[in-house]
């Protein structure tokens, strides 16, 4: 999906279309320096990141939920979902140099996006309507992680490869969960993989 048809198919308002197109130029920036995303998906940006990111949305009714973004990287999906009008988020990231990078296009935007720099495991005590992720972990350790921020009605949102029917078998192994599976809007055979009522067998 190209540029023109991400902004028909999502409605993006100019002041969207302005922070993502800075985005972009920000991440190309810094990509070269420190690989915050895979260098083959630049040139195809705003279908492999931003329409991959976005279509998260279309899960998420609700732009109040709380949302937690777990391994966001370079705020893979989470500062997209937050520029769409999610800004009940917060974003997570191990790395100090993902999340100064997130933090400086939140500063020179003048907008205020949630984040932490520390492991996944080491957050206690907080819940939240939906658990998002793209491309961190395989699903048993995910849906391991996402337990801390569940609570009862907590849906998870994770963007799959196409291993991710084995990765739903692997799983089952160890956690129950009700689960729907949906093609990818973008490129590169991948899905979204929506898993409600998660239980550690």
């Amino acid at each position: 999906m190209d540029k023109n048809l991400v902004i028909e198919n999502y409605k993006l308002e100019k002041r969207q279309v302005d922070l993502i197109n800075h985005y972009i130029l920000m991440l190309k920036k810094n990509n070269q320096i420190h690989n915050l995303v895979g260098p083959s998906t630049i040139d195809n940006v705003w279908d492999r990141h931003i329409n991959d990111s976005l279509q998260l949305s279309e899960y998420i009714p609700k732009k109040k939920s709380s949302i937690i973004d777990l391994g966001t990287g370079a705020g893979l999906p989470g500062v997209i979902l937050y520029i769409f009008g999610h800004k009940n988020i917060l974003l997570i990231d191990s790395k100090m140099k993902k999340i100064n990078f997130i933090k400086q296009f939140a500063y020179e935007n003048k907008i205020e996006i949630k984040t932490i720099c520390t492991r996944v495991e080491k957050i206690k005590n907080q819940k939240f309507d939906f658990v998002v992720c793209r491309a961190f972990a395989p699903l048993t350790k995910l849906l391991h992680y996402s337990l801390f921020f569940s609570k009862k009605n907590t849906s998870l949102l994770f963007l799959k490869g196409r291993n991710v029917k084995k990765e739903i078998i692997d799983a089952k192994k160890f956690f129950s969960f009700t689960f729907d599976l949906f093609p990818s809007k973008s490129e590169g055979d991948g899905f979204v993989l929506k898993i409600d009522k998660c239980i550690k067998l």
